[in-house]
């Protein structure tokens, strides 16, 4: 029985940034929610994440982003140099002049502290150590229960746990991860250890014969880069996985094959990394869902549960931040014109059809930073080109930046009004 107004509690299954962001959205519109999470308050999954504009504004919208913004390095342009340091193409990940934010590159514990203290501030329940163990779907209700032995229910539940989410196996227990044959090698350099030519553009993805190295200045002050390159990879299992993560020195090892061929700004972060930081990212995504709902629709996935998208534009994130934004909008508008099958409906289709999109821009981008060897074999449509170089100012992700997702969802509300 699909529901016919607002929740009149959410059970939110994930406390990670969308677990946490849908939290404070659904508490700005008064509507009750808990989190949980499976793992402790104290736990650091490490690394950066990289806020392009349309995730700032749904920050914006529900009080973050003033808190975080000068925590981040704030960008505009990733600019792509060939070996001799000319400027090919430009990439804009955010721009306050075209987009109304710039981006901003923040490491994701500092991001999750601050929701989380946002959300204690509010006094919105999390539960830590509340890893999801059962689900079952109701028609007036959701029942779920955790490994520490504890029960709870709620008329929603919405599955905020990432891309091996065990929600989403509760009623898609068929959809399965797929690995895109890529790898990302990665580590943090100081920024001073590097030869940096004079004028040169930070962050920057440099394009040489081995294929494309990354820059990314992060820490406020940018003194600190994440630099990397991506590698065709076979796919290993989940130990084999978690053995090379622990195994730093062929992480490193790959990482500095065909130095000679780099030009001298990435041979001098390749001699700056160590061994100790060294770390990765497989490459995943799934594919497509026919629902995003279950089938009594009390249960909705969010986020790498319903659409894990490849870190190549960072929009990974940014993607999940839209999902919660909006969702929250619609559910705070639920009434008997507004069912929530037709509105979530509506929801997926407009949701699906941006990731397809944002899908089709990371495929564009993965094949550009091939090997030079890998890439002269393909026709240029398959990879991305930015004409802003010649049209001027990166306007071509207006599409992408600039849409209020909480205008969206009303928009969607005010048509299911008039034509219910």
């Amino acid at each position: 029985m699909t529901l016919t107004a607002p929740p009149t509690h959410v059970a939110i299954i994930g406390g990670g940034l969308a677990g946490f962001t849908l939290a404070l959205a659904l508490q700005g519109l008064n509507i009750p929610s808990n989190v949980y999470e499976g793992r402790s308050e104290d736990y650091d999954q490490g690394g950066g994440v990289l806020l392009s504009p349309n995730a700032l504004r749904v920050l914006d919208s529900v009080g973050v982003y003033q808190r975080v913004r000068e925590r981040g390095y704030n960008l505009d342009i990733l600019a792509f140099k060939d070996a001799d340091g000319n400027t090919t193409d430009e990439y804009y990940f955010g721009s306050e002049k075209l987009y109304d934010y710039p981006a901003v590159r923040i490491m994701r514990k500092e991001l999750l502290d601050e929701l989380r203290a946002m959300l204690r501030e509010r006094n919105v329940p999390v539960h830590y150590n509340y890893k999801l163990a059962s689900v079952v779907d109701r028609p007036d209700e959701v029942e779920f229960a955790f490994e520490n032995g504890q029960t709870a229910s709620a008329p929603l539940v919405i599955g905020a746990d990432g891309i091996h989410s065990t929600v989403r196996k509760s009623f898609l227990p068929q959809v399965k991860p797929m690995y895109a044959g890529f790898l990302g090698i990665n580590c943090i350099v100081e920024k001073e250890q590097l030869r940096i030519p004079e004028d040169y553009h930070l962050p920057v993805t440099v394009m040489a014969k081995p294929g494309a190295f990354l820059l990314v200045p992060q820490g406020s002050d940018g003194s600190h880069l994440f630099v990397g390159s991506q590698r065709r990879f076979a796919e290993l299992d989940q130990a084999g996985w978690d053995a090379l993560r622990k195994d730093k020195a062929k992480l490193y090892d790959m990482l500095q094959e065909n130095k000679d061929d780099w030009p001298d700004v990435v041979q001098s972060a390749l001699e700056a990394i160590s061994v100790d930081g060294m770390n990765f990212w497989a490459f995943y995504g799934i594919p497509p869902l026919a629902s995003w709902l279950s089938d009594t629709k009390r249960i909705i996935l969010v986020g790498d549960a319903a659409h894990a998208i490849p870190p190549t534009v960072a929009q990974g994130a940014n993607q999940a931040f839209e999902d919660v934004r909006s969702l929250a909008t619609i559910l705070s508008r639920l009434s008997e014109k507004v069912p929530l099958d037709k509105a979530a409906a509506r929801w997926q289709s407009y949701r699906q059809a941006r990731i397809d999109k944002v899908l089709e821009l990371t495929k564009q981008m993965t094949v550009k930073r091939l090997p030079e060897a890998e890439r002269a074999k393909l026709p240029p449509g398959v990879f991305w080109n930015d004409q802003s170089l010649t049209q001027g100012g990166g306007g071509e992700l207006r599409w992408l930046y600039e849409p209020d997702l909480a205008e969206e969802a009303e928009k969607w509300v005010q048509e299911l009004e008039v034509t219910t």
